[in-house]
């Protein structure tokens, strides 16, 4: 059960982080901007690439504040552990979490062909390695954070954040 005994929350968004055991230099600055900005959790959207990443995830910000998603790259037995997708109602706002498929280009069409979405504010998705911050044409947000260590459809590495009020949803992407 997520804590919301504040006025405000903030998550920490980070997807395709594409590594096999010690973080690099990068993933290490990410985490001390999240721990910086106090992060109410830390969100990661798949494609870990290793079990033993999930758990210095978890390590660092604790089972009770990570929320984790299996992403298509990710080991069978991480495939054991985490969900492919979750449902979220913060501060009255539903929200949907999945890694994604197919391509950058393409890909909040498949979202929206393979679940229904309708109930959603917003959608947050990895898997395309391209940072996303739009209200697309439906009225919902769909935030992306992209990756931070692989910069394989685009040279840009990013992560990003969500800050939820009653009133607010405030999406950052911060670029690399």
């Amino acid at each position: 059960m997520l804590e919301m005994n504040k006025d405000h929350l903030l998550m920490g968004l980070i997807s395709d982080t594409h590594i096999h055991s010690n973080f690099p230099a990068i993933l290490n600055q990410i985490i001390d901007d999240f721990k910086e900005k106090q992060i109410d959790y830390l969100v990661h959207l798949g494609d870990y690439t290793s079990h033993k990443v999930y758990e210095n995830f978890q390590n660092i910000f604790s089972k009770e504040k990570f929320i984790g998603i299996i992403g298509n790259m990710d080991d069978s037995n991480l495939k054991k552990e985490l969900p492919e997708k979750m449902q979220l109602e913060l501060f009255g706002h539903k929200i949907f979490i999945t890694h994604g498929e197919g391509g950058p280009h393409s890909i909040i069409d498949l979202l929206n062909r393979r679940f229904d979405l309708s109930n959603y504010d917003i959608i947050i998705f990895g898997h395309a390695h391209r940072p996303f911050n739009k209200t697309g044409e439906d009225g919902k947000l769909y935030i992306n954070p992209g990756s931070p260590t692989d910069k394989r459809f685009t040279n840009i590495n990013s992560y990003g954040y969500l800050k939820l009020t009653h009133e607010k949803i405030e999406p950052e992407i911060i670029y690399l």
